[in-house]
């Protein structure tokens, strides 16, 4: 198989482009899905409150046909009129635009997540530029969504068609039902209506949705130039970390020179692990861990610990069990006291036998 191009963006975009572009306010969104989701919610939040709001436009056409002219006296009594009759209405319609405004956001934030990006509300000229919006406008990509648009509506006209066909003969006798018998069948012929539209535009919307994330994906595919290079930048140069190593490599042995001196006793694995062990009976509860280290540490340690006088013991089990479980500075856990104190008593024991041979 032909190996693909480095240039050709082949590649999923990184967590850090991803970042980057949220940063920016780069998300995937869905105007059809947010549109459907505000319609049902406009019909559903219509239908839950239709009594009290039937009440209150009937209360209102009532007091305007009754001929009242006492609102009408001079123009402060109209001007408080019309504001009591405007904070009344808003009032009335809080509720119906507080759940389009929380459907709308919600749809937001479940498809392209919540972000907030200072840089999403700056001004763009180029945004306002006229040779812009015209490029825009020759984009085949503006072709695509005009067609999709226009299938949109042939099939939202399609479902209004049939609907209404079927309620033609109900739509004729209305001319002989009463005013309230007459707006209850406009509205439930309206209802019924608006959910059919309302799932059709979900269905839409959903596919839109699955387009959009899609498409953005894409947009931001990288090369594999790209993604080694991110990698080089976020992980550093080698030579950057070959010098933090080199560093890392003598803060280590300056510790080692200090620390295994001080140490009563090495344990050896022979030669892969060793660890510097220090235990004062007067001052410690517990046997501490000085230093650790592996391989070429481990022979570092103990290089050290004989140019010192520093007994060396070989507990393969006792010295791997430390190396594993303890940092330095530490006490070494209560499973490995009777080991380690095993260890500390012959290390004693053989001093004595040096100091009595003197």
């Amino acid at each position: 198989m032909a190996e693909k191009p480095a240039a050709e963006k082949t590649e999923q975009p990184t967590s850090r482009k991803l970042g980057k572009a949220r940063e920016k306010g780069q998300v995937p969104q869905s105007q059809d899905m947010g549109a459907a989701v505000t319609l049902l919610a406009l019909f559903l939040s219509l239908a839950l409150l239709a009594p009290g709001l039937f009440q209150w436009f009937k209360g209102q056409v009532e007091t305007s046909a009754s001929g009242q002219i006492g609102p009408l006296a001079n123009p402060q009594i109209f001007a408080a009129y019309m504001n009591a009759n405007i904070i009344d209405a808003l009032l009335v319609m809080l509720p119906v635009l507080a759940v389009i405004s929380v459907a709308g956001i919600a749809t937001s934030i479940v498809i392209g997540g919540l972000t907030f990006s200072p840089q999403a509300i700056q001004l763009k000229w180029d945004a306002i530029n006229p040779a812009t919006a015209i490029q825009r406008a020759a984009n085949p990509r503006t072709l695509v969504r005009l067609l999709a648009e226009i299938a949109k509506l042939l099939i939202v006209g399609v479902i209004v068609w049939f609907y209404l066909r079927d309620k033609l003969e109900a739509m004729a006798a209305l001319r002989w039902a009463w005013s309230s018998q007459l707006i209850g069948s406009i509205a439930s012929m309206t209802f019924g209506l608006g959910i059919r539209v309302g799932i059709a535009v979900i269905i839409l919307g959903l596919a839109d949705t699955l387009y959009q994330k899609w498409q953005y994906i894409h947009e931001l595919k990288m090369t594999r130039q790209e993604v080694k290079q991110e990698r080089k930048d976020s992980d550093g140069s080698p030579e950057v970390k070959s010098r933090i190593r080199r560093i890392q490599i003598e803060m280590s042995m300056k510790r080692l020179i200090q620390e295994v001196p001080k140490a009563s006793v090495i344990l050896v694995n022979p030669t892969h692990v060793a660890v510097a062990l220090r235990y004062e009976a007067a001052t410690m509860d517990a046997p501490v861990l000085l230093a650790k280290g592996a391989d070429h540490m481990a022979q570092k340690i103990i290089k050290i610990a004989r140019s010192h006088g520093v007994p060396i013991v070989r507990r393969p089990e006792v010295a791997r069990a430390i190396y594993a479980a303890v940092k330095p500075g530490q006490r070494i856990p209560e499973s490995l006291y009777v080991a380690v104190a095993e260890v500390l008593a012959m290390v004693y024991r053989l001093r004595q036998g040096k100091k009595a041979a003197r």
